[in-house]
């Protein structure tokens, strides 16, 4: 069971780092990444993916901060992600915190929840002529 629940969170993670935008705002691009992170990392620890037996994603909660931080920078980029659809934001949270530790169809599931077209809004676009 260990395994199924390791190899769905290393997907909800690679896949992420390659996630796509719309609005009403409040959090700030880090502010929501650093959300996503903790309810990410908060959800790999409640799925006893944290620590030093076989099988654990990462062995310190630090470790998972680090990663994710960097995966939900990447899904989220600067430059695309100007702000922060505060109500894609709460569902993806949601998603992230409700993920089933052993089922692989929720994590991806969650992840499309998590998109940058859900969580982020575009920038506008430049004036044409």
């Amino acid at each position: 069971m260990k395994n199924l629940k390791v190899i769905g969170m290393l997907g909800l993670m690679a896949i992420s780092a390659g996630v796509s935008t719309c609005g009403g705002v409040t959090d700030s691009r880090e502010s929501a990444r650093d959300k996503a992170t903790k309810a990410t990392c908060d959800r790999y620890q409640t799925c006893g993916l944290i620590g030093t037996d076989a099988g654990d994603a990462y062995v310190t909660y630090d470790s998972c901060s680090i990663d994710w931080t960097n995966n939900w920078e990447g899904a989220w980029p600067i430059l695309t992600c100007t702000a922060i659809n505060q109500s894609g934001l709460n569902v993806c949270l949601s998603a992230i915190a409700a993920t089933d530790c052993t089922s692989i169809i929720d994590f991806f599931q969650t992840l499309g929840k998590c998109e940058q077209v859900d969580v982020c809004v575009a920038p506008p676009p430049p004036d044409g002529g």
